[in-house]
């Protein structure tokens, strides 16, 4: 037999209490005598004696109450070593802790991840020294992916840190199931010890075939965080001296309101403005800081706020590529375009170059904003090709037609696009009426639009083919519903197709004061921005394109802006973009630069995912439901109120006493009470 809670058993000095006052009550009494009482003086004798035997029947009882009571609490049991986490013979244990960034929340004593790596102590100091143990975290790191003896263990668990990393528990448990079966030992049990993110426990996926999994749960004392949950701007075209409006979402997740929530936007280590927020409970907003673009080049930049005491989502990392110039490609099919080189050639934000569609250099889409098809008879397979991964990586195309166009060659091209294409030639006259004013292309151009404004007229047109499900954006429209301009959004870009060709005998639109604004907008709504972040952990393609040329081999090293972090990347090629993994080269969230030599070709931000973030978690009850509704078998959770030493204890249990105790405890207050009426009655 053994005791869960042996210290419990102190509990049987309790019966000195009834054993006192019951003593008490005994105490000698003085004689008084009364004359002719001969009777009554017999009658005090015999109750007299009916009372020491109703009294030590009492104190029996209450003596009993009291010893079954301190057995129901040292909780008896027969022991079943089948049932006890330490088994005779080998043991193989598997701890995992779980060093999210969640694990940092304040507990009792220190933090969670103190807590755990505790708990795991205890665990280990209940099983012997002959035993072998693993140690697994969320970093999944090589160097844990053995057995140890319980020393090694110890040593290996002194050394945990909080990680970056934030896997799904189906990915941990199915893991520890696979390395754990890789020991030779008899019995084999994983322990984990986790906060139990709700977001994060997905049992649907979980190993069902099982070892002997233990849950620890741990509870935060504090589960308040505000967090800056992602960003974004108002346009994708940033210029210098220019105003951008930078959209911040942000989540208070707490039950508290916060106010005047500071944040401050720094680019350059400089800080460029502030701002702050009043947030309700539970309430996610949206936040707009102004800030004027500094100068061009790669601007490193972040918006942190303070909030303790999750930290790690306090800061959000960007980085924005502001250019000087936006480059303009176009390829001619016979010589230049005199009005577009008089309209782009001298233009100081404009780098305007031209190029034969008999000599394509197609080394250079990758660093231009926009490539102009002017008059482009034939698409190539080839040219499609590139054009096509042009658009992927972000930068716009704008087709303008000529008589002698193959129609089918520009179909092959701009369907897989989900575009528009070109029909019929049209040779009528026609003129437009009606331009989309609010289209962004036009955004700040016109206050409105009169019947008597002067509009393009046009002598012949390509009708434009636009098959159902088509997402195209018509800008200038013929009176007829012909469309003079549209545009096809792309994911990452925009393709604008004219309808006429930018010639006197098509249209006067090269002498319309429309001309100007609709070319020059195109150009400057090309120069986008890469993409300002990512996300670690997320295995995420980080396209350094914008930077790199495709055919560059030479070695590239990267680093954090204060240069503690620096690693040479493995340079891939994906989708005709060169770039880098997110995931494994560096665990930090920061802005990092791309270095050739000593010079700094490129950069990009990491953060950490807001998975971590959001601070739900799974009580002892919610655990046990979902293990048992998705029939996770073998398996149980320990109590978080209950020392693992007592968890262990309990393991060993067999058969359990208490229903019997609890009855025993029943039955003697029962005739105690039982006992104490018929004392009360015979008074009367």
């Amino acid at each position: 037999m053994g005791f869960v809670y042996p210290y419990f058993l102190f509990g049987f000095f309790a019966i000195a209490v009834p054993i006192v006052i019951h003593l008490f009550n005994f105490r000698r009494f003085k004689k008084v005598y009364f004359t002719n009482v001969r009777l009554l003086k017999d009658l005090e004798i015999e109750s007299r004696k009916q009372n020491k035997v109703k009294n030590r029947l009492l104190l029996l009882l209450r003596c009993l109450s009291i010893i079954f009571l301190v057995l129901l609490f040292a909780g008896p049991y027969i022991k079943n070593e089948d049932k006890a986490l330490v088994k005779q013979g080998n043991n193989a244990v598997l701890v995992f802790i779980d060093n999210s960034f969640s694990m940092e929340n304040a507990a009792s004593k220190g933090n969670l991840l103190d807590v755990a790596k505790n708990k795991a102590r205890e665990i280990a100091m209940q099983y012997s020294q002959s035993d072998v143990f693993c140690l697994m975290t969320q970093d999944m790191s090589g160097r844990h992916k053995h057995f140890v003896n319980r020393e090694q263990f110890l040593t290996l668990l002194s050394e945990v840190e909080t990680s970056s990393a934030s896997l799904p528990m189906s990915r941990i448990l199915n893991s520890a199931h696979r390395f754990i079966t890789t020991s030779t030992a008899k019995n084999k049990t994983c322990f984990y010890i986790s906060d139990f993110q709700s977001s994060l426990f997905d049992t649907e996926s979980f190993d069902k075939q099982g070892q002997n999994d233990v849950f620890v749960p741990l509870k935060a004392e504090n589960v308040n965080n505000i967090f800056i949950d992602s960003l974004w701007f108002e346009n994708s075209v940033l210029q210098v001296g220019q105003t951008a409006q930078l959209h911040l979402r942000l989540i208070n997740h707490s039950a508290d309101e916060a106010e005047k929530l500071s944040l401050k936007l720094f680019i350059d280590n400089k800080q460029q403005t502030a701002s702050s927020i009043d947030m309700q409970a539970n309430e996610s907003k949206v936040l707009t800081m102004n800030f004027t673009i500094p100068h061009a080049g790669i601007l490193h930049s972040k918006v942190i706020i303070d909030d303790n005491p999750v930290c790690f989502d306090d800061d959000f990392y960007f980085t924005l590529l502001i250019r000087d110039k936006i480059k303009v490609l176009a390829i001619n099919q016979q010589g230049t375009n005199k009005h577009l080189s008089r309209l782009l050639q001298n233009d100081s934000e404009i780098e305007f170059d031209n190029m034969s569609v008999d000599n394509i250099d197609f080394g250079q889409f990758g660093y231009q904003s926009l490539i102009i098809l002017n008059g482009i008879e034939e698409i190539s397979s080839g040219l499609a090709s590139e054009l096509t991964a042009f658009l992927d990586k972000g930068g716009s195309l704008c087709v303008i037609p000529s008589k002698d166009i193959n129609i089918q060659s520009y179909r092959n091209f701009l369907q897989p696009l989900s575009s528009p294409t070109y029909g019929t030639l049209v040779e009528n006259k026609a003129k437009v009426s009606s331009i989309d004013i609010d289209n962004k292309l036009f955004k700040g151009v016109f206050t409105s639009v009169t019947d008597n404004m002067e509009k393009p007229q046009a002598n012949r047109f390509f009708a434009m083919d636009k098959p159902s499900g088509i997402v195209a954006q018509s800008i200038m429209q013929f009176a007829d519903g012909n469309d003079y301009l549209l545009v096809s959004p792309q994911k990452n870009s925009d393709i604008y197709l004219f309808a006429v060709a930018l010639e006197e005998d098509w249209s006067d639109f090269v002498n319309q004061s429309v001309f100007v604004p609709t070319l020059w907008n195109i150009c400057t709504l090309s120069r986008k921005i890469p993409q300002p972040y990512y996300t670690l952990g997320d295995n995420s393609f980080i396209d350094l394109s914008a930077y790199i040329r495709l055919d560059n081999e030479e070695v590239c090293e990267v680093k954090n802006k204060d240069k503690s972090i620096s690693f040479i990347p493995q340079m891939l090629k994906q989708n005709k973009q060169i770039g880098i993994l997110s995931q494994g080269q560096t665990k930090t969230a920061d802005n990092y630069d791309l270095f050739l030599k000593d010079s700094t070709i490129g950069g990009f931000s990491l953060n950490y995912s807001r998975k971590e973030s959001r601070l739900d978690f799974l009580s002892e009850n919610e655990l046990k439901e979902r293990l048992k509704d998705n029939n996770i078998s073998n398996s149980q959770v320990f109590a978080s109120r209950q020392t693992i030493k007592t968890q262990f204890q309990k393991s060993k249990a067999g058969f359990s006493f208490n229903t019997i105790l609890i009855i025993l405890i029943l039955i003697t207050i029962s005739l105690e009470i039982i006992l104490l009426y018929e004392n009360k009655k015979s008074l009367k």
